[in-house]
């Protein structure tokens, strides 16, 4: 049959003694299928030929060559007259027999089915490939090389699909026959040929390939399943090979998701395990790099939540709430496979919300959509539709099922197997580094991430344990805000104002307002304005789903955040409206506000109710990403690198520690009297701890730029410092620490108070004597109040005067700590330090420092007066230590020329072109200083510590109100106010 000799009268007989070789002997021919398999393709090649045709091509051409008659290799004169000869031969066997060999396919054992299928592919594969002319001894290699040559040529030599057909229909006879476990077996072989057809170079093999395979499905999918079995996961598995595969055409991907769609709606009540791959194949369709394809697989997710969403939470079973002691074997599985398929639909909505981990962009109305997608669901999991899994939980590896949080009780942690990865996945959308723009207006995947999260923990928070709050916190939100304010390199970050109290900050967005409870009449309006649209589901939106489209159509339409007026908006038609922001790709601009509100939000309306659990457990971390935000991140064991807050980041911070104060106020009454107390008690003492923070890295990031200055001079002493030298700079100018002594003094009551004191030897020779600045030491039972002294430089808090276990510091280790203290939040100076450049790295982190002291004694001011009444008298000397600490810091840089020289050249490098606008400044020099030099930042800064604390002492003698703490407040501040006016 593959040769070009004319067919003989025994050659026909061969051929029909083979053909009932076939069918009564099929069972032990094994391999020796593959040359009977190969005869049958030959002979309905001669039959094609004898209809004209060399190949399928008149069914296979695509576009224009459906007409071009001459698109195939045509045989020579000869050749031809020799097929047609071989054609008419042929004609004489009964095609019944032919027929025969597949219809006895069912009467094969599973190892004989096996050895057919397997030899049909590979007899598919060459048909389909082009060459059509292979001998049954596997010769036939003219005909090869003659095929080869013509694609050479760029010309096809024709494909063919009578043996795909074939395979098809041989499927079709064993499906219903054969037991499902060895049908798995042998639809394994047929799958992979299927899913490389599917591929084709040749869009209508291709296409033929997967209507094949659709019609198998629709037969396949007749059949329930049963719950112990997965086999329509395995029998659906070419589709997603097929999306997969980046040679498939975008036609065929398209194709691939209308046939899904189209067993979806009609053969859903049937779907188990098949769900698992049509959510893979969604999944896949996000990533697609057609914009075409993530459109429609969106709007196919889209309608099997407003169709199918119910029933896609119980796929396996919906058993009555029990503990799971109670629960049976099979019920024990069901529950589990239920909690992998609803993660496997949370990960497809997920995929189309755009991260940086996605190659292709996605229009933002796909992403936006998803989102809403992640509210539906959590509503969904907040209602117990969808049960927790029995077992199975981990914590190592997120592709593995039963990925949970760690450090929770196992009930706690199989309870969170279904929420993480809603959570993962939206903290991912809160960092995305990609841009989300539709105009001026930016980062809205961003905002809508954190608008999501806002809506899940307001709406649903209340179910979580103190424990899985924290977990969701520090495993998921916090360390995502951490990571988006890092990434954000927009020139926010670089922008810092000519004056902490004047901010050049002003299109810093706004926290959200507070959402309106779900029985709000604004939300119920706008629900049913919701409903009412055409493209509305059945289904009623949840409770979280209903916040997020609100907020969603307050963001869109520009609106001021009341969602309570948010059915006003979406009653209007009109595009999206909102005012321009100047730098819509800045996170820190656009986001990071909203994401730091609703941390307060979580605080002020779960954390407060739940007790000292909330405040012991969810405030630290939310506390801790404040100070992160405020003063910076030094390097730690963690192998994590130092990191410096922009000034817009140190403001934001500022701002939101100073609305979470308003809003404790607003909540502490309701409280009970022990938690009001603490509450009410530790919220000037976080301001001080921030504080004293700043201070301390204001006074190592001075040091370090004098330093930097006389390396980058050249400025030596007449006698080199040795290692043990100490360097200090004070307002009399630059010095070197030559002596340490103790001071004893008698105090009123006659106790004696111990003092250190420096004796500093000035570079230009004069000889300063003060007390040390960070070391106020004094006896163990002198009263704590006896030991501030505000007429020395510096005073600290005993905590800073002794060890942990109360002994008394060396000077050693008191100079060693004052070194040590802040240097962790330096940036590392170039070894190459010039005139040129020695100011670069330290002015505007020093700038940062001063702006966020300034922040905070501001809002510290303010909130001096509320909070006084629950302040001990430990919590004041605190706040008095960190502001008089503040106090001297400025005042000594408030006259140091070099710092203010460091400043200027700082000022000069701003105006690299402005030659003209540098002159007539400098024609103004008189008033430069107050302008732009650092007398400006340290004089706003000295200023607001000095005032704080003349407030602060004034309210402590003046309270008239009664206190939550009785102390003799009037006898503590009266001396000390006097000294301070």
């Amino acid at each position: 049959l593959g040769s070009l000799k004319e067919m003989k009268h025994k050659n026909i007989e061969s051929i029909r003694t083979l053909l009932a070789i076939a069918v009564i002997d099929g069972e032990h021919l094994n391999e020796s299928w593959g040359p009977v398999l190969q005869c049958i393709s030959q002979l309905a090649r001669l039959r094609l030929f004898a209809s004209g045709l060399e190949s399928d091509e008149s069914f296979l051409a695509e576009g224009p060559e459906k007409t071009n008659g001459d698109s195939f290799v045509k045989p020579a004169r000869g050749e031809r007259e020799t097929e047609e000869s071989n054609s008419r031969a042929v004609a004489a066997l009964n095609e019944v027999m032919i027929d025969k060999v597949f219809t006895s396919t069912v009467n094969l054992s599973s190892r004989s089915i096996a050895h057919f299928i397997e030899q049909l592919v590979k007899v598919s594969a060459i048909e389909v490939s082009g060459d059509s002319k292979p001998s049954m001894a596997g010769v036939g290699s003219s005909s090869r090389t003659l095929a080869s040559e013509h694609k050479d040529k760029n010309m096809d030599a024709g494909s063919r699909i009578f043996s795909l057909q074939r395979l098809v229909e041989v499927a079709d006879y064993n499906m219903d026959v054969r037991p499902r476990l060895a049908w798995a077996q042998v639809w394994e072989i047929m799958a992979d040929h299927f899913a490389r057809i599917g591929g084709h170079d040749n869009s209508m093999v291709s296409i033929f390939a997967i209507d094949s395979l659709r019609q198998l499905s629709f037969k396949f999918l007749e059949k329930p399943e049963r719950s112990e079995f997965n086999f329509q996961r395995i029998f659906l598995k070419p589709f997603l090979q097929i999306m997969k595969n980046n040679k498939t055409r975008e036609e065929i991907r398209e194709l691939v998701l209308r046939c899904m769609d189209n067993m979806i709606r009609t053969m859903s009540s049937n779907i188990r395990s098949g769900w698992k791959v049509f959510f893979s194949i969604l999944a896949v369709s996000a990533t697609d790099s057609s914009e075409r394809i993530n459109t429609l697989g969106l709007a196919i997710l889209q309608r099997l939540l407003d169709e199918h969403l119910l029933q896609l939470c119980c796929l396996h079973g919906n058993e009555p709430k029990k503990e799971t002691t109670d629960l049976g074997p099979i019920e024990k599985r069901n529950r589990n496979a239920n909690v992998e398929d609803f993660i496997g639909l949370c990960r497809a909505s997920l995929a189309f919300i755009q991260t940086e981990i996605q190659s292709t962009t996605l229009p933002i109305g796909l992403s936006m959509r998803a989102l809403c997608h992640t509210a539906c669901y959590a509503d969904i999991l907040s209602d117990e539709v969808v049960l927790p899994p029995v077992s199975g939980q981990q914590c190592s590896d997120d592709d593995l099922p039963g990925f949970s949080y760690s450090g929770l009780s196992e009930k706690e942690s199989l309870e969170m197997v279904l929420w993480r990865t809603l959570f993962d996945g939206l903290s991912n959308g809160l960092k995305s580094t990609r841009s989300s723009n539709t105009g001026s207006i930016g980062c809205l995947v961003q905002r809508g991430s954190i608008l999501v999260l806002r809506a899940i923990l307001l709406r649903h928070g209340h179910r979580f344990s103190t424990a899985q709050l924290a977990a969701i916190l520090q495993q998921s939100i916090l360390p995502a805000l951490q990571v988006a304010a890092e990434s954000d390199v927009s020139p926010v970050i670089s922008i810092t104002s000519e004056s902490p109290a004047v901010s050049s900050f002003d299109f810093l967005a706004e926290p959200q307002a507070l959402p309106p409870a779900p029985d709000d009449e604004g939300l119920i309006k706008f629900a049913k304005l919701a409903a009412d649209q055409e493209s509305a589901p059945s289904r009623p939106l949840g409770l979280a789903e209903l916040l997020v489209e609100a907020s969603f159509t307050d963001m869109r339409h520009g609106g001021d955040g009341n969602l309570s007026r948010a059915f006003e908006l979406a009653s209007k038609d009109t595009e999206m409206i909102s005012s321009e922001q100047p730098f819509p790709d800045s996170w820190i601009a656009t986001t990071a506000p909203i994401a730091l509100g609703t941390l307060t939000d979580v605080i002020v309306e779960i954390a407060l109710l739940r007790g000292s659990d909330g405040r012991n457990q969810l405030w630290p971390p939310i506390l801790h990403q404040i100070h992160v935000w405020t003063v910076g991140r030094s390097s730690g064991n963690d192998q994590t690198n130092a990191w410096q807050p922009s000034e817009a980041l140190v403001r934001v911070a500022c701002r939101e520690l100073h609305r979470f104060s308003l809003r404790l106020l607003e909540v502490l009454p309701t409280l009970s009297r022990d938690e009001e107390l603490s509450w009410g008690s530790s919220v000037l003492e976080k301001y001080a701890g921030i504080l004293s923070h700043i201070v301390s890295i204001e006074n190592r990031l001075k040091e370090k730029l004098l330093d930097l200055k006389v390396k980058a001079y050249g400025i030596v002493n007449d006698k080199e410092d040795t290692d043990s030298d100490v360097i200090v700079h004070t307002q009399f100018g630059r010095g070197k620490l030559v002596d340490k002594k103790k001071q004893t003094y008698r105090l009123d009551n006659g106790d004696h108070s111990i003092v250190m004191m420096d004796t500093i030897k000035l570079d230009h020779g004069a000889t300063l004597f003060r007390p040390t600045e960070r070391n106020a030491t004094s006896e163990m039972n002198i009263p704590k109040t006896q030991r501030i002294k505000f007429s020395e430089t510096r005073v600290e808090t005993n905590a800073h005067l002794q060890d942990d276990e109360g002994v008394e510091l060396s000077t050693d280790a008191i100079m060693k700590e004052r070194n040590e203290i802040g240097s962790e939040f330096v940036p590392e100076s170039s070894t190459d330090v010039t005139k040129e450049s020695w100011w670069e790295q330290l002015v505007p982190a020093l700038k940062v420092r001063c702006v966020a002291a300034h922040c905070l004694q501001h809002y510290l001011y303010e909130m001096a007066e509320p909070f006084i009444g629950y302040a001990s008298r430990r919590e004041v000397e605190i706040v008095l230590s960190a502001l008089k600490q503040s106090q001297k810091l400025a005042e000594t840089g408030r006259t140091d020329v070099d710092l203010s020289h460091a400043f200027q050249e700082a000022m000069f490098s701003e105006w690299v072109d402005g030659v003209e606008e540098v002159e007539e400044v400098l024609s103004g020099s008189g008033n430069l200083s107050h302008r732009r030099g650092s007398e400006m930042f340290f004089l706003t800064q000295e200023s607001g510590a000095t005032n704080n604390t003349v407030q602060l002492l004034a309210l402590l003698v003046t309270i008239q109100t009664a206190t939550k703490v009785n102390w003799d407040r009037e006898h503590f501040a009266e001396p000390l106010l006097l000294d301070n006016i």
